[in-house]
């Protein structure tokens, strides 16, 4: 299930990530949520409202509460779907501080889905497969992303060391790896990190 949020985007390009979403999830629909004040201003478009009355008859569209601050309402709904959230907000409002900086960052980096516009075709940028942090495998390696000059997440390249005590407790072949001075083994691969 996809969640959007949102703030600042016309309502055609709108309508247009609703479509994309709703074609890629095998035809479930999107959640969209709202501000009261923000709809009220489409439904006096006629041609927006009636957009808004087939979101409304589908149940996509969920509106705020007057008075209500509509960014607890798409974090819960998130949060607690499990689900990924369409926006291009970066979240810097005072209200995420309660959450803490670094749940809110790693959280961002799996589930936020960022759109773009280029020449009018709608292009989603979907979270990566695994996180770009330093992280350590289950079998004792640690693993470095290195700066890549391409946003490619399959391109992305890792600096893998390991101990050649773990390295040779996995009958991995050692000659095909660089060492470094201090007896640590070297590998450069991205597949490394989508294999464990």
């Amino acid at each position: 299930m996809h969640y959007i949020y949102a703030l600042k985007i016309a309502i055609e390009q709108l309508d247009a990530v609703v479509k994309e979403l709703y074609d890629r999830s095998n035809n479930k629909w999107p959640l969209v949520i709202l501000h009261n004040k923000r709809l009220r201003s489409l439904l006096e478009n006629p041609f927006h409202r009636k957009l808004v009355e087939e979101w409304m008859d589908k149940g996509v569209l969920y509106m705020t509460p007057h008075g209500s601050n509509d960014d607890w309402y798409w974090l819960y709904a998130a949060v607690k779907l499990k689900c990924l959230l369409v926006t291009n907000d970066e979240m810097r409002d005072h209200i995420f501080e309660l959450l803490g900086s670094n749940f809110l960052q790693k959280w961002k980096e799996r589930h936020q889905v960022r759109y773009t516009f280029v020449k009018g075709n709608l292009k989603l940028e979907m979270p990566p497969p695994y996180s770009f942090v330093i992280q350590e495998s289950e079998k004792g390696s640690w693993h470095v992303p290195i700066v890549a000059k391409s946003n490619n997440e399959s391109r992305q390249t890792w600096l893998c060391v390991t101990r050649p005590s773990v390295f040779k407790s996995h009958d991995q072949d050692l000659a095909t790896m660089g060492m470094s001075e201090k007896g640590h083994v070297l590998c450069c691969n991205s597949e490394i990190l989508k294999s464990q």
